[in-house]
């Protein structure tokens, strides 16, 4: 036993005399050499010499080249003397090594603390944001497409028949500033591989979105979509035709704005469409084909006779009712079923106002809206009235109509008896003159009335070419009592050559 114990003594003492020997030479091997484990930067100069190790930095130096790495496939590559990488801290790592000489090589190989120096290299900055801004990565050049980043949005969906949540694009356009700044980064610690499509490790290097697919509000902003989109507004305008506003015009007015987050009707774009509807039933100024006093036919056109949808009305009602979320059962019935019944559940009816009316609506022929039994006729030609009642001419004179001047004619149309009044006096620019039997055509002043006027003698069909009116239709005043009380508020008049 004792033998045994002296044995193993021996060996303890024989390893720790050769791990002694083994410290020592590693100990005199490191004390003209950098210690295992040494970076200077991004260089391994662990093992080398002093001399060694600035030689093998300045050789990266002078061989750098950074190679970057985008997105869509793009590539860059900045090499050290495009933007004068040169070393500076030769002093600073000469202190490096001198501190960590300072400690045996067995502290650095258990654990010991690096040195630090504030800067090693020296480069352009300026130069890398020249090199940036001139790279295919920016410009777009050399068949490099630059896409920008857009936000997931709202938009309306043909198969479906409703809005949908669109992804956002992601893109490849890079913010300059940061991107710059990145690349100065990985020059500072001689990296040769940039990969900036990894966006854990370079966040910010390129436009981002701002709105994504799974974000509440973007449900939000669809909810609101589809409140606006599912509406069936529908007129019935007499004989079985109707006109109706649908999604399919309802989606080209609504505005998506997903950098304010917001989801709006544009009233502008709504007033288009209503613009069309109201002008497809306006009779006001047609064309008419009318059988005059002789029994010829000519068109008429001009004037304010006939049908006039209240424009303003319209687009203040429609306005309103798109205002209104519709019921919530059956827009989400429609959303799941896009089917006729589910949108008939989605519609609602409308009035059609009317801001001025005709005696009929023939959908067939618009012209056809005048009671073609009970009207007046003024012959501007021949200075003569015809008026006509239960289909027959009950009665006809002369007349004076507005002088063969610019701002006194009497202008050519189809209108309508609007206002009538036993006495009334008329205001004009150079005259004031009380008259009877007024029976006004135009809102602008114009109507039948009883003219004091000394020379009807005078009279002749070409008369009033020189000594005219200032565009009312002058009569005598037994004349201006006939017509008067033959005529009815809304009887068409049609004033012609």
């Amino acid at each position: 036993m004792k033998m045994n114990k002296k044995k193993g003594l021996a060996i303890a003492g024989g390893v720790a005399a050769a791990a002694i020997a083994v410290a020592v030479g590693i100990h005199v091997h490191y004390s003209g050499r950098w210690y295992p484990g040494s970076r200077i930067d991004q260089v391994d100069v662990s093992g080398m010499t002093y001399e060694e190790s600035i030689q093998e930095i300045e050789n990266r130096i002078d061989s750098y080249e950074l190679t970057i790495k985008g997105r869509s496939d793009g590539t860059m590559k900045i090499s050290g003397k495009d933007i004068d990488l040169a070393l500076t801290g030769e002093d600073e790592i000469r202190d490096i090594y001198d501190k960590q000489h300072e400690s045996s090589i067995l502290t650095s190989i258990f654990g010991r603390e690096d040195g630090e120096a504030d800067q090693l290299i020296s480069y352009s900055r300026d130069k890398i944001a020249e090199a940036v801004a001139e790279s295919d990565l920016v410009t777009g050049n050399n068949g490099y497409k630059i896409t920008k980043p857009e936000n997931a949005t709202v938009v309306y969906s043909s198969g479906k028949r409703s809005g949908v949540v669109k992804k956002e694009v992601e893109g490849n356009q890079l913010d300059q500033e940061k991107f710059t700044e990145a690349v100065a980064d990985m020059v500072e610690e001689l990296e040769t591989e940039m990969d900036i499509t990894d966006t854990e490790t370079f966040p910010d290097v390129y436009k981002e979105p701002t709105l994504r697919e799974g974000d509440d509000k973007l449900k939000t902003m669809q909810d609101t979509y589809n409140q606006y989109l599912l509406h069936w507004i529908q007129w019935k305008m007499g004989d079985n035709v109707t006109e109706t506003l649908t999604p399919d015009t309802i989606k080209d007015c609504i505005v998506v704005d997903t950098k304010n987050e917001s989801v709006k009707i544009s009233q502008s774009k709504l007033e288009e469409w209503i613009e069309t509807f109201c002008l497809k039933y306006k009779t006001q100024g047609i064309a008419r084909n009318f059988k005059t006093h002789s029994g010829k036919t000519i068109q008429i056109s001009g004037g304010d006779y006939g049908w006039r949808l209240d424009y303003e009305k319209i687009v203040s009602e429609v306005m309103k009712e798109l205002e209104k979320s519709p019921d919530k059962g059956a827009m989400e019935a429609y959303i799941k079923n896009p089917s006729d019944s589910n949108a008939e559940k989605l519609t609602i009816s409308l009035e059609p106002v009317y801001s001025h009316e005709g005696y009929r609506m023939d959908f067939d022929n618009l012209q056809n809206d005048w009671d073609t039994k009970n009207y007046s006729e003024v012959d501007l030609s021949a200075q003569q009235v015809y008026i006509y009642r239960d289909g027959k001419l009950v009665f006809n004179c002369k007349c004076i109509t507005g002088k063969d001047v610019p701002d006194r004619i009497t202008r050519t149309g189809v209108y309508d008896v609007k206002e009538k009044k036993l006495t009334k006096t008329l205001v004009g620019e150079d005259y004031e003159v009380p008259t009877k039997y007024w029976t006004r055509i135009m809102w602008t002043g114009t109507g039948y009335h009883y003219s004091n006027r000394s020379d009807w003698g005078k009279w002749s069909p070409t008369y009033y070419k020189t000594a005219g009116s200032h565009g009312c239709i002058n009569l005598t005043l037994s004349d201006a009592e006939s017509v008067y009380n033959l005529t009815k508020i809304g009887d068409p008049v049609f004033i012609h050559y």
